[in-house]
């Protein structure tokens, strides 16, 4: 099922992460938004936008000393619910025969030792278990035919959706569709992205779209399945729609080499370039790829459930929408505070970042009429990491600016 957009109700946005946020609505002595009465002073009140620091009961914030604002302060109010803003994710998974074969070898495992695609399917598996509910996930595996048909139809074996909560509908077809999955055939790796790319193209859902690619090998077959399954087909073709993937659709790709794609890392490494997720530092001519290869890992299980855990850092945001007000009423951008509830049940402000460079603290989308807050640098890698976290924006106080340590 796809959803027609980002629902107005709260749903965990990193794991134990949830966003509710107070907001002040004018019409009234007591408003704290813009057209209200008051004279703006520096107790929140009134309609100024005077962004400034409080002078009272400072704990330590992100960066700097800033006073810590609660729900219960006197100059917030009423309040409404807001979504985090999703990441959309087609997974392209490759099913070809020589995911059968242990990793490093051309033959099928013995002795009870796992398959390529045994070790791939439950690091897939376990890793979509550990994403946060604001994520949508979808999947389609390549080849996906049988019989004589080479390639692929246009068929997903899953349709991107929201995961929800644990045991959600959406995470226990996933884990089915993993389960239905039968390596066999060549590797359509063009054709197979394409239709990827236009699946999570079309959703509905809102957010930051991305394709994950995973194959053990070179392509061989052609975007119109041309080819015999097993020679290696031009990879040019292939590199240039990843980019143009990005270039004209803003859809990532992330790539994942895995066992058997040695002679392919080069181009591997280019699509990951292309596709706007290039490894800090990398080179396309190697040894340190731009995109992730296991083919020289030590244990391929292990280095693809850390390289998935990556994948999932940067796919996980710390963006939330700012809910609209009610019917005629404005929300004063300059009377924003976000609260951050640790784990352990001890409460701090994050400040708005002061400096520009959203390395601590939060920003606005838009300073004068704000659609959303993003978290920045260590304070969103901060409540990333805090499994019992919960941030809360509060509205009506003036806000609480992070002042730089020095």
């Amino acid at each position: 099922m796809m959803f027609p957009s980002v629902r107005h109700s709260s749903f965990v946005a990193i794991p134990a992460l949830a966003a509710i946020l107070v907001v002040s609505c004018g019409g009234s002595d007591t408003s704290t938004v813009e057209g209200g009465p008051g004279s703006g002073a520096s107790t929140g009140k009134g309609g100024s936008l005077n962004i400034g620091v409080s002078g009272n009961g400072s704990l330590p914030g992100s960066g700097g000393s800033v006073m810590t604002i609660t729900k219960d302060q006197a100059c917030a109010d009423s309040s409404a619910a807001a979504d985090a803003i999703p990441a959309v994710v087609e997974m392209v998974v490759d099913t070809s025969g020589s995911m059968d074969w242990a990793p490093g070898t051309t033959r099928a495992p013995r002795g009870g030792a796992q398959s390529k695609w045994d070790i791939t399917s439950a690091a897939l598996k376990d890793a979509v278990a550990k994403l946060p509910a604001s994520v949508a996930v979808g999947v389609n595996f390549y080849p996906n035919t049988r019989g004589d048909d080479p390639c692929i139809v246009n068929r997903v074996a899953l349709g991107i959706d929201l995961l929800g909560a644990a045991n959600s509908t959406q995470r226990r077809n996933f884990n089915r569709a993993i389960d239905g999955a039968s390596p066999q055939g060549g590797t359509p790796t063009h054709a197979a992205f394409l239709f990827g790319s236009d699946a999570v193209a079309a959703s509905m859902v809102e957010g930051q779209k991305f394709v994950l690619l995973i194959t053990d090998g070179v392509p061989t077959r052609t975007l119109d399945c041309g080819g015999d399954g097993q020679t290696a087909v031009e990879s040019a073709p292939l590199i240039q729609a990843v980019g143009s993937s990005f270039d004209s659709r803003g859809i990532k790709t992330f790539v994942i080499g895995s066992p058997g794609s040695e002679d392919a890392r080069a181009d591997l490494s280019k699509m990951a370039t292309v596709g706007g997720t290039a490894a800090p530092g990398c080179s396309d001519g190697g040894p340190n790829y731009c995109h992730l290869d296991m083919t020289t890992a030590e244990d391929f299980a292990a280095a693809l459930a850390d390289g998935l855990a990556a994948i999932a850092g940067q796919i996980s945001t710390c963006e939330y929408a700012v809910p609209p007000p009610p019917n005629g009423k404005t929300i004063n951008p300059g009377q924003v505070n976000v609260l951050y509830t640790k784990g352990d049940g001890t409460e701090s402000s994050i400040g708005q970042d002061a400096t520009g460079t959203c390395a601590a603290g939060w920003v606005y989308d838009d300073a004068q009429n704000p659609t959303k807050i993003t978290l920045c640098g260590s304070d969103c890698d901060m409540v990333k990491a805090d499994s019992g976290a919960k941030i809360d924006l509060i509205f009506g106080c003036d806000t609480e600016v992070t002042v730089p340590v020095k």
